[in-house]
């Protein structure tokens, strides 16, 4: 990843916000999906990232963000059981080392999960562990990518950049209760009615946006699946280029509802 020394910036920004944004009561999926925006951002729409979460039990890993990835996808995934042979996520949340499969399509560690990616698109998954300080597993941090390959030395260095601020925005979100009660709260001020209506306008815009983004997100999944299949390959070319700036777009869009929404009225 030629964009290390941009994306390390990007995220030691994001990881300044951390507090805050935990303090604001924004829950871990939210957070985590503007870290993982940020990156796919920086990629320019050459892959989609993904985190799991290790289950109390610590037989299973469960969804916590993936906002590239289609949701079809994410809930056939939730709940995936650690094993020797799970896929790239579950195998190396089992063995503790990463686990970099160049082709889904042939690996046997994605026999039995290769059904539910490849109608995406998806060709090549890197999952790297997630480790609290004293070691232990605590989730995956994935990249996908439509393309079959192994990761460069510069790539590797850069995911572990990125599991890194991960894992401590992970740990962060444990002590969410304790940010929460030492967070300075404001004066409790009557807002006037005019102020009231313009703050829930704000609101409905955001929303109504948000709500056309998810769906610009969704549609953008299925027509990089249609482009995999289709012919002639000038055509599928165009698609993907199409689809590759609608993710770009996606990404920025939803940092700037972000910003909106976080905004107050003057």
């Amino acid at each position: 990843m030629a964009f290390a020394a941009g994306l390390r910036e990007s995220l030691e920004f994001r990881q300044s916000r951390l507090p805050a944004e935990f303090t604001n009561g924004d829950d871990p999926e939210q957070v985590l999906s503007r870290h993982l925006l940020t990156v796919e951002a920086m990629a320019d729409g050459e892959l989609i990232t993904s985190i799991l979460l290790v289950s109390a039990d610590e037989k299973r890993l469960s969804h916590c963000a993936a906002p590239g990835l289609p949701r079809s996808y994410c809930h056939a995934v939730d709940g995936l059981e650690i094993g020797p042979c799970a896929g790239s996520c579950g195998t190396a949340a089992y063995l503790g080392r990463p686990i970099y499969v160049s082709d889904i399509a042939t690996d046997p560690l994605w026999t039995d999960f290769r059904h539910l990616a490849l109608p995406h698109g998806l060709r090549s998954c890197w999952s790297t562990p997630i480790r609290a300080p004293d070691g232990a597993v605590v989730g995956t941090f994935a990249i996908y990518r439509r393309t079959v390959g192994n990761p460069t030395r510069n790539e590797i260095e850069a995911i572990d950049m990125i599991t890194e601020h991960v894992a401590e925005a992970i740990i962060l979100a444990r002590d969410v209760p304790d940010l929460q009660r030492s967070a300075p709260q404001p004066p409790r001020l009557r807002l006037v009615s005019d102020r009231q209506s313009q703050s829930e306008l704000a609101a409905d815009q955001c929303s109504r946006l948000l709500s056309l983004v998810t769906k610009l997100q969704s549609q953008t999944a299925e027509l990089e699946r249609i482009a995999d299949s289709a012919e002639p390959q000038e055509g599928a070319e165009t698609m993907k280029a199409t689809a590759q700036l609608s993710r770009k777009l996606v990404a920025i869009l939803r940092c700037e509802i972000d910003e909106m929404s976080r905004t107050p009225l003057a």
